[in-house]
């Protein structure tokens, strides 16, 4: 799904009208599964209830039901940065085509909270997807750190 300009600005508008910096949630990396689909997928907290979807929605949505992503906290930004991430990062990647292997919820997600664009669940395929061994994106690492750098230099390591 790709956003227009408008839509980008909208979904910043609904991200701070869901923000909740008391919620457990807020600005963490989380993961589901729906019922009957082996994928997991993946989102930014907003609050108690709402989640950001960095899949093929990239919106907010309703999901009382998920799981903080172990093994992040050491490299995970905090809950503060991770928002004002995500919301730059609608800018750069509103109009990324969506592939499951390629360029996924997973990989955004991680990239928003950990700088990292990686997808385990396209490990395995690396090859096929132009994807290094990791199940790194290759190249949205560099142009998400080179937009920061420009309009917002301290959301970067």
């Amino acid at each position: 799904m790709s956003l227009s300009v408008e839509q980008v600005e909208k979904r910043i508008k609904e991200i701070e009208c869901l923000v909740n910096s008391s919620s457990e949630r807020y600005g963490r990396l989380l993961n589901w599964q729906n019922p009957s689909d082996p994928f997991w997928h993946y989102g930014i907290g907003l609050s108690d209830t709402h989640i950001f979807d960095t899949g093929r929605g990239l919106c907010p949505f309703e999901r009382k039901e998920a799981k903080f992503v172990a093994g992040i906290d050491h490299i995970a930004f905090e809950p503060e940065r991770i928002i004002e991430r995500l919301k730059q990062a609608l800018h750069v990647f509103a109009d990324w085509e969506y592939t499951i292997p390629g360029w996924n919820c997973e990989h955004l997600g991680r990239l928003i909270a950990t700088d990292k664009p990686r997808c385990y669940q396209s490990r395995a395929l690396w090859f096929l997807f132009d994807l290094t061994p990791e199940g790194d994106h290759k190249t949205a690492h560099q142009i998400f750190r080179a937009y920061l750098e420009k309009v917002a230099p301290s959301l970067n390591q």
